[in-house]
């Protein structure tokens, strides 16, 4: 921990990084909330020079948070977003600063070399017939004007870039002004004048530059309202998702699904306003989180049936659709669900039945399956399968070994679609998403 940071803000990422070790905070949304929540409070309260300095304060908070439990992939995400708004506000801050007029006496402002001004040829020059037989050829012909001569380099440059001249045009230049363009601009006539030296406004501009470097923490409202727009991103993304499902849900579809997700209940729900259809909700044991879904659905009027998991292969042929929610998205297209959304996919698979997840941007995790994809998963205690008493499935017997993982991979060629709160995308287009919501730099915290 940096020596910048308060002693408030260190001990509020010691308790949540003690939380996500001890998995007493779960789930994308929970973690992705306190992580913006964290980061918020470090950029209120901590004191920096320079945007640099923020920006490594919040990387190493973001690597003590992934190191805590690295399966919560939206901890990092959330970091890695919040990094990258920094960056962007910055550099519009600094955008704006360096187009405001110059602080040299006499500097000419408007003008075409002024940075962020462009000067239209026409202001210089007025264009003209040559003749009445030759109607398509253009002659340029200067106005009565010295400040114009002095552009008129800057001007010819444009048009040669505009291709004016291989279009037939015809510069009508004096001697005079030709020898303008033989003299360097800026080192005509003494640095007392309307002219400053090119040097002299480059060094100006560099020390502007250095001294709004180190007036950084006065951006800090600015950063402040960007974090608070990640937080409500992510707290309607169930909203945002669920505003096109109408288009993914038809009338008299029967629709599978599996555990609770807050997006796909509010994906059901929506659709339910305009379509009207049967869903189908496996309990998803040992968690039975199946029964608090089937619930809710059945309390909004949605017709709900809830079956035994192993019941899934007999009631496949009737489904036309298979609905899931997301713990996290790799950058392959590859998911990480609630554990038994595996056996639900490849079932589908078989009956050739299409697989539609439901999830967030924030879920998007710029990492890959590289190993073998059971090294992925984040397995729990066998309490909830076999009892802690040796009462449960087990048997009782000795030397039982029980498998209870919290996720499931799932491999991008057996899902169909991701409708998501940036729109609906295959899985083979979730690496692009990613390369725009994240920095490169911030791949690796």
């Amino acid at each position: 921990m940096t020596d910048a940071q308060p002693e408030a803000s260190s001990k509020l990422v010691d308790a949540l990084v003690v939380r996500l070790r001890r998995r007493q905070i779960v789930g994308s949304r929970n973690v992705a909330l306190a992580t913006a929540a964290l980061v918020q409070n470090i950029v209120r309260s901590v004191k920096y020079t320079t945007i640099d300095e923020l920006l490594s304060i919040i990387r190493d908070v973001g690597r003590r948070l992934v190191e805590a439990n690295p399966k919560e992939l939206a901890a990092g995400n959330i970091v890695r977003r919040i990094m990258r708004l920094i960056r962007e506000e910055y550099r519009a801050a600094a955008a704006a600063r360096l187009s405001q007029p110059p602080s040299i006496p006499g500097t000419p402002y408007a003008g075409p070399g002024t940075p962020g001004f462009v000067t239209p040829p026409t202001q210089y020059f007025s264009i003209t017939t040559a003749s009445s037989s030759v109607p398509s050829t253009p002659v340029i012909t200067r106005q009565a004007s010295l400040s114009n001569f002095v552009a008129m380099r800057h001007s010819r440059v444009q048009l040669e870039r505009s291709g004016a001249e291989r279009q037939g045009a015809v510069l009508d230049f004096s001697a005079s002004t030709n020898s303008l363009f033989a003299t360097p601009l800026g080192h005509r006539g003494s640095r007392s004048g309307t002219l400053v030296d090119a040097d002299e406004w480059e060094a100006q501009q560099a020390r502007e530059g250095a001294e709004f470097a180190r007036q950084a923490g006065k951006l800090k409202p600015v950063l402040i309202q960007a974090i608070d727009e990640v937080i409500g991103e992510v707290e309607t993304t169930h909203e945002d998702v669920a505003r096109g499902a109408k288009e993914h849900i038809h009338s008299s579809e029967v629709i599978l699904t599996l555990g609770h997700s807050r997006t796909v209940e509010a994906f059901l729900k929506q659709a339910f306003r305009d379509r009207k259809f049967t869903v189908i909700v496996l309990e998803s044991a040992p968690s039975f989180l199946g029964q608090a879904m089937a619930g809710n659905l059945a309390s909004a009027g949605i017709p709900t049936i809830l079956i035994p998991d192993a019941s899934l292969h007999a009631i496949m042929p009737r489904v036309t659709k298979v609905l899931l929610g997301a713990h996290s998205v790799s950058a392959n297209g590859g998911l990480f669900a609630l554990a038994g959304s595996l056996a639900a996919v490849l079932a589908a698979k078989t009956h050739a039945k299409p697989v539609v997840v439901t999830t967030g941007q924030f879920k998007f995790a710029p990492v890959w399956n590289l190993y073998h994809e059971y090294d992925a998963l984040d397995f729990q205690g066998p309490g909830p399968v076999i009892g802690y008493d040796h009462t449960g499935g087990g048997g009782g017997f000795e030397g039982v070994e029980v498998s209870d993982p919290h996720y499931d991979y799932i491999r991008p060629e057996l899902i169909n679609l991701y409708a998501t709160n940036v729109g609906d995308h295959p899985p083979s287009y979730i690496y692009r998403i990613i390369k725009e919501a994240y920095d490169d730099e911030d791949i690796e915290l």
